[in-house]
């Protein structure tokens, strides 16, 4: 992404970033600092493998591979609102994986428990033929809420509400008033995910 946007040129999240996936996700600000977005090619297994235009990321450990199209300056690298929008609501999922990579832990072993987690999951929803085999794993709904929640705030794709542009410009202090009209709104969509996702 350049200067402006989500992501800074290190890889870690803006201030405004941060506030606004904090709100929608849940996860701890120190945390969303910490992270680190990457181009999947600079990782050795160039992982994740999903196809240019079906995009995609993985989150291992503090960091967040995403697939070529996301840094595509013709495509959601390209630094404009609906680029900014996408970036965003894949961004309030992927974080979502953030604390559970935590709980397995950061040591080798752990990451390495946290994926084999994941292929048991994938693997389990394949062999009994369920629908969603990726989506529907509980390590997947769980991180979902972030993108759940946030995509409720958006709206329609159409629109561009004001608050992506405010990301987008790097505007911390809108992004907070923003979420803090919000808080109950939040609270009841968290909620309401909850019940029907995860209970």
């Amino acid at each position: 992404m350049g200067e402006a946007g989500p992501v800074r040129p290190d890889g870690s999240l803006s201030e405004a970033a941060i506030v606004l996936l904090h709100a929608v996700s849940g996860v701890d600000v120190a945390l969303l600092s910490t992270a680190r977005i990457r181009p999947a090619r600079a990782n050795w297994l160039h992982a994740p493998w999903y196809g240019f235009h079906r995009g995609g990321a993985i989150a291992v450990g503090r960091t967040i591979w995403f697939t070529r199209i996301w840094f595509d300056p013709r495509n959601h690298g390209d630094g404009s609102l609906p680029s900014c929008r996408k970036w965003l609501v894949h961004l309030a999922h992927e974080v979502g994986h953030l604390p559970q990579a935590e709980r397995y832990g950061m040591s080798f072993l752990g990451k390495a428990r946290y994926i084999a987690a994941f292929a048991w999951q994938y693997g389990t929803r394949a062999m009994l033929m369920r629908k969603d085999i990726h989506d529907g794993s509980p390590l997947e709904r769980e991180a979902d809420r972030g993108r759940a929640v946030l995509l409720q705030l958006l709206g329609d794709e159409a629109e561009q509400p004001a608050i992506v542009a405010a990301v987008q410009r790097g505007d911390e202090a809108t992004v907070r008033a923003w979420c803090a009209e919000r808080n109950e709104q939040i609270a009841m969509l968290w909620a309401g995910y909850v019940k029907e996702n995860l209970a």
